[in-house]
């Protein structure tokens, strides 16, 4: 093979594909083979795909709408609006998106494309909190899912309390799920534990827990969702009175994990309970080493001072509670410090901004936060938890994305008016025609370099000769769509003008982008203070249980200190009355 017949080919390909990008930003369509008709039609909708598994939404968007502008037949097919729906909903267009699934539920839909439209409805009302109508849409989802569907509709059936049971092909999924396909897999198997143990079907939830309790991976939150499991088994094992098997699931909980807490104190308790105080001792002792914002350790240094004195250790004890004194003012004075935070008015945005790094124990708060989250944060970790706290943290963030949103295509407004000005004052037939005598040319000599290869090709060996015919014929059919779009360009009367009204369209566009922003600006003044309270709240109960627990240190400390005075005086009491036998 010569090199130079290689690399013209190339060429002309090459070549070919830049002038139909040309032609076709002018806005004209060529015909081509109906053979061809399906391949023209992927090809086209190629793009919407690529951004949306990019998960670049708003050019996806952008994408499809060009799609549908060109007659896509993808873009207009069931499937097509499904995606597009899905778009719509992952932009923060809800909506948009519900008028079109809504849409796609007409009895003139296939089963499936109701099918579908039901679980995307769903979706929709889920992430607007909307738990009832969620619920009665997966109900409404019926036949024989996809299988690649089966592990999301099961998901959010198990997240809005569905059953979930009545679709074909469920005994199968759980059957031969793989938990390697999805991480949601592990979530999926923990949500029906807790449904099935409010139904009072234990046996059952205790072999989901056992399946998430047995994940080994190296993803974090998979595995303090195990811990998390081995703590909800435990916990059943003490109150059916197995302490062994209580022990076994605590004992394999990380001591460094998000449970790793809770486990230590479920632990000691579980020993004390049996009488084997030597046992919790060393659980409390690594609890009373770690921070006097957390709860479980908060109790800890409490319970390890009472643990000393049962023992038979009144100067350990005594050293205990005076340690927990000095630790539960310390604790009260943080708080202090973390109310000064949270009244700062950064807060709420810079928090959300930040969460990642904030929970991120090695790395508290980004070179630009504005305080030192490491005094709130510690306290916040049980409130972070909780559905309330994360559902308006949910509302909050999705709101900063949405004024983000609308300020940057805000900021984009001049730049609007001065492309509708340049394109008045734009003349672009004389560059039209300079374009059609180029592409004449062009396409000329694009087929004497094809006339010329095919020559060259026939001194080639057949198997040689193979290897370029389906590239010439390629190039060939391109070539002549070319020839095609260069005739349609030769009709056109008059270049594209916009509309008389676009421009007063644009304008209403601003006025109505301009009210979007207020409007959001409104809804975040009208959350934040909500996250301060929740907030406020939760270093309330802080407080009161610190200034608790630092009386019981205290009034122990006391108890601790007049009995060692009440034994020093009986000794001394001894003493002297021994002196005094001694004399007699």
């Amino acid at each position: 093979m010569r090199i130079d017949q290689h690399f013209t080919i190339k060429r002309i390909s090459g070549a070919v594909c830049a002038l139909l990008m040309l032609a076709s930003a002018v806005g004209v369509q060529g015909d081509g083979g109906k053979s061809h008709v399906k391949s023209r039609s992927e090809l086209d909708y190629g793009p919407v795909l690529y951004e949306f598994y990019q998960q670049n939404y708003f050019h996806a968007l952008i994408e499809n709408e060009t799609a549908l502008t060109k007659q896509n037949p993808q873009a207009h097919s069931a499937n097509g609006q499904l995606l597009k729906g899905g778009m719509l909903l992952n932009y923060g267009l809800p909506d948009d998106s519900l008028s079109l699934f809504k849409a796609l539920l007409d009895q003139k839909s296939k089963p499936d494309v109701r099918q579908k439209a039901w679980f995307h409805l769903g979706k929709l009302y889920y992430q607007q909190s909307n738990f009832a109508g969620a619920k009665d849409s997966i109900d409404r989802v019926s036949g024989e899912l996809n299988p690649d569907m089966h592990l999301e509709y099961h998901y959010l059936a198990s997240l809005v309390g569905s059953e979930g049971r009545h679709v074909k092909g469920e005994a199968d999924f759980f059957q031969n799920v793989d938990p390697k396909q999805s991480v949601r897999f592990y979530y999926l198997m923990f949500n029906l534990a807790v449904t099935e143990l409010r139904s009072g079907k234990v046996a059952l939830a205790v072999d989901r827990l056992e399946k998430v309790a047995m994940y080994s991976g190296d993803i974090d939150e998979l595995l303090s969702l195990a811990d998390r499991a081995k703590h909800g088994l435990a916990q059943m094992a003490i109150q059916a009175g197995d302490a062994i098997a209580a022990r076994y699931y605590l004992t394999g909980i990380r001591t460094t994990g998000l449970y790793s807490n809770r486990a230590l104190l479920t632990y000691a308790w579980t020993a004390i309970k049996a009488e084997s105080f030597e046992e919790a001792i060393p659980a409390l002792e690594l609890l009373n080493s770690r921070s006097i914002a957390i709860p479980e350790v908060q109790e800890a240094k409490v319970l390890l001072a009472h643990l000393y004195e049962q023992e038979g250790s009144p100067r350990k004890a005594l050293r205990a509670n005076l340690l927990a004194e000095k630790a539960f003012k310390k604790g009260i004075a943080m708080l202090g410090e973390a109310r000064k935070i949270l009244e700062k008015r950064t807060v709420p945005r810079e928090f959300i901004q930040n969460l990642e790094e904030i929970v991120d124990a090695s790395n508290w708060y980004r070179a630009n936060a504005t305080v030192d989250y490491g005094k709130l944060t510690p306290f916040l970790i049980d409130l972070m938890s909780s559905n309330s706290f994360h559902e308006t943290l949910k509302d909050l963030a999705a709101l900063y994305s949405l004024e983000g949103n609308l300020v940057y295509w805000w900021s984009q407004t001049a730049e609007h008016q001065l492309i509708l000005k340049n394109s008045e004052q734009k003349n672009v037939m004389g560059k039209l025609q300079a374009m059609l005598v180029r592409s004449q040319d062009i396409n000329e000599s694009l087929r004497d370099q094809k006339t010329e290869i095919r020559l060259k090709t026939l001194s080639l060996s057949k198997r040689e000769r193979g290897r370029f015919n389906s590239l010439i014929e390629t190039s060939e059919k391109e070539l002549q769509e070319l020839e095609e779009k260069i005739r349609q360009l030769g009709e056109a009367d008059k270049p594209y003008v916009q509309p008389k009204e676009y421009r007063q369209w644009v304008g209403l566009n601003h006025k109505h982008l301009g009210k979007k922003l207020s409007l959001t600006r409104e809804y975040i003044l009208q959350l934040e203070p909500v996250v301060r309270v929740l907030a406020n709240s939760e270093l309330d109960k802080h407080e009161s249980r610190m200034q608790y627990y630092w009386a019981q240190s205290r009034l122990a400390k006391a108890r601790l200190y007049d009995t060692t005075l009440l034994e020093l005086e009986n000794a001394r009491s001894v003493e002297q009355q021994l002196e005094n036998n001694e004399k007699e």
